[in-house]
Order: C-alpha cells, then structure tokens, then sequence
C-alpha cells in the first residue's frame, strides 16, 4: 500500500513540474520514501494567490474547460483551472453521493453560480445520474427565498442542495410563508449540504425541522470535492484522489487517528492545477472505522483554524460552538463574541415563552470549562425580516464576531 501511494505521489510530480512554479520547488526526481515526501514545502493559501490566475498551470491552455475563483472575503481571489478530464473524475465521483441521485427526480441547487465551484458540480452530478437540475443560485434578486420556497412546492422538488445555514433560513421563509417545512414538502426527500462544516448538532436540526436526511461533503475551490457522506451519513475522503495529512499544532508530524489536526492535502491525479502538501488552514480529525458502506475511514472537519475561539488555553471551534447552542431553547440563528474569560452567545428567539434556565447555563459551563452568557433578542435581531426578498441574501455565514479571534495567549 505504501508503495502504491508512492508510485501515486511520483506520478503526481512529474505530471506538476509541467509548471515553471512547480519546477522550482519541487524535487527534479522521483522520491524514495515518505520522508523525502514530508519534506516538500507545504503549498500555502498565498501562494496560490500569487500565482493566479495562470502560474500553477501544469498542462496547456488548450486543455482548459472551466475556470473558477475562489470569493475573495479575506483578500485576492485564488483561481482553479479544470481540465473537461478533471470535470469528468468529479462528476462522475460526485453522482455517487449518498444522497443517491436518481433519474427523474428535480434536483434544486441554491448555491453560487457566478466563479464560484460547488453549484456546477453538483449540477454536473445531479444531471450525470438523469436527475432534471433547477439552478436556482443564490444571493440574487431572481431567486430570493420567497421565489426558492414557491419553486420548491410549485416543481415538486425531491433534493435541495445549499449552505446548511441557508436550508435553516429556506425553512423560516416557508414557516413566514404560513408552511410548515415537515409536512408541506411532501417529494422532498434529502437535503445536500457543502460550503461550511456541519457539525453533528447542524445536522441534527436540520433533520429536525425538515424531517428528512441531510448529506454533506467537503471541498474547496481550490482542489474541488475531497471527500463526501455515503448512504449512511458519514464522510469519506476520495483517497484515490487525495492524499490528506493531519498533522500537529507545529505542523511537523501526524497525529494518530482520532485526534485533531491540521489538514495538509496533496492531490494524487493530474488535475490541471494539482496542490502539492497544500495548508488548508482547516482542522480535522480522521476516524478509522468500518463503515456499512464498505468504506474504512471517515473524516470530521470542524472548522478552519483561523476562527477557533480560544478561552485561556481552551479551544472552541464551529463544531463545539454548535453543540452548546443545540442544548438552548432556541438554536436557529446565532453569533458569539469571545473574551478573555467567557463566550457570549446573542440568540434569535424562536417562540415567545424560550427562556435560558440558569441551571441548563451552569451546566453548560462545567461540561465546556468556561463562563457563557446567552442573550435571546428578537427575530430579525440578527437576520432582518422586514423585506422577505433581502432575508438570506448576505454572504457568507457568520458565526463569531471576528476581530476578537486569536490564538492561545
């Protein structure tokens, strides 16, 4: 198995050296171990950003099919180039989702179109099984929730593919709309969730407020799609595809299975625009476990690096944030701000009567070792209601209050 993986890596660096950026940091012969491997410079998010659009090309301009960008919230775009050959390993992989799309069925994708990669290659995979794609987008005045909800109901849709934030938002809009999410949506049978973590506590209440079942997968616009949930809602990482490194907090060594690292990818076919040990800034944590579908590992990503809370010496990441607002009365719509010694939580009230019971708190606080506040306000508080067509269209999903992010003092 080594040397397979090996051989794998050989045939990615000959294949990357077809780059002038490439050439120059990358060893001009095959390796003879692992530790010759390890010794490669991590790929960083800077320098993919100074090499866009064309310095990490490694095949030429003629076998170009699709360009993408990444949205440049935190600085320059990134760019990814795809071969009609790299499209095809995508598509034809991603058709295989759990979620299991099938021929017929209506397929509604309320992602990015405009650059952005996800939405085009779950159309692409949707449309490879023979299910019918409406690419409803998003954040556009075209398609804003009210029009999603109306399509939904209106063209019996039977999997809805977006943010796990927006599939909460989809479900207030049908709710604000006199719908009920659980009984109105009778052929909705799967939501498919990409774009940012979901966390077991997300899962769960989307589950919860739709009564259906919820996949997830997870990529960058960097390397694409690298791992995906099977049948039984666990993610597989395509390690065919991928070889992914979890490494320690100095990012020199692997941690064993089960705890977390920091995620270090490596791609193992000749992608247009290959990453070699490229620093992903997320961290993860890989399981090796049977799974029912035959698969051997999963693996959990919580969340990017950069925007783990840290209380004294004690981190919190998306995953942990989730699991705490999940044990409140309301756990919808939410955002925390850190300090030195506690989290504090401003959550939008669901129903009237949620109150926040001073013994859940404390107890809240001795299984997470730090003070919390929680403040219920208002709906609309931190998303507004008063235009329907506005709800829904911000960007990004924000959770944490940013310029309070660091690291460990």
């Amino acid at each position: 198995m080594a040397s397979e993986r090996l051989e794998a890596i050989n045939q990615m660096l000959r294949h990357a050296r077809g780059s002038a950026f490439y050439r120059g940091r990358l060893p001009d012969r095959d390796l003879g171990s692992m530790d010759e491997f390890r010794r490669i410079p991590f790929l960083t998010k800077e320098d993919v950003r100074r090499e866009s659009p064309h310095g990490m090309l490694c095949v030429p301009g003629e076998d170009l099919s699709q360009y993408h960008e990444s949205s440049a919230t935190t600085g320059e775009p990134v760019s990814a180039w795809y071969t009609h050959r790299d499209l095809s390993e995508i598509r034809e992989r991603f058709a295989r989702w759990g979620v299991g799309f099938q021929r017929g069925e209506r397929v509604l994708i309320r992602f990015p179109y405009a650059l952005s990669s996800i939405g085009h290659f779950v159309h692409a995979a949707a449309q490879h099984a023979g299910a019918c794609v409406v690419p409803a987008d998003s954040r556009t005045t075209i398609t804003p929730l009210p029009r999603v909800v109306e399509l939904l109901r209106r063209l019996d849709i039977t999997v809805l593919a977006t943010l796990s934030l927006s599939a909460v938002m989809i479900a207030e809009m049908a709710e604000m709309s006199g719908l009920d999410p659980r009984r109105d949506f009778p052929r909705l049978r799967a939501i498919c969730c990409a774009g940012e973590p979901l966390s077991p506590s997300r899962r769960e209440l989307l589950e919860e407020i739709w009564g259906i079942p919820v996949y997830d997968n997870y990529g960058m616009t960097e390397t694409g799609p690298q791992a995906m949930d099977c049948r039984a809602r666990r993610l597989h990482p395509w390690q065919d595809q991928f070889l992914m490194e979890i490494l320690d907090e100095r990012l020199e060594k692997e941690v064993p299975p089960g705890e977390l690292g920091e995620l270090v990818v490596t791609s193992l076919t000749p992608r247009a625009m290959p990453m070699i040990r490229y620093l992903t800034g997320d961290r993860c944590r890989r399981l090796e476990e049977p799974c029912t579908c035959g698969e051997s590992a999963s693996v959990e990503i919580r969340g990017r690096a950069a925007d783990t809370l840290w209380i004294g010496r004690r981190p919190f990441d998306q995953w942990t944030l989730e699991a705490i607002v999940a044990e409140l009365p309301s756990r919808r719509f939410w955002r925390v701000t850190p300090t030195n010694e506690k989290l504090r939580f401003v959550v939008e009230r669901e129903r009237e009567e949620d109150k926040i019971d001073p013994d859940l708190l404390w107890r809240l606080e001795q299984a997470h070792g730090t003070r919390l506040e929680v403040e219920l306000v208002p709906k609309g508080t931190l998303y507004d209601r008063r235009e329907p067509i506005a709800f829904g269209m911000s960007a990004k999903p924000v959770y944490v209050n940013r310029e309070h992010i660091g690291a460990p003092g």
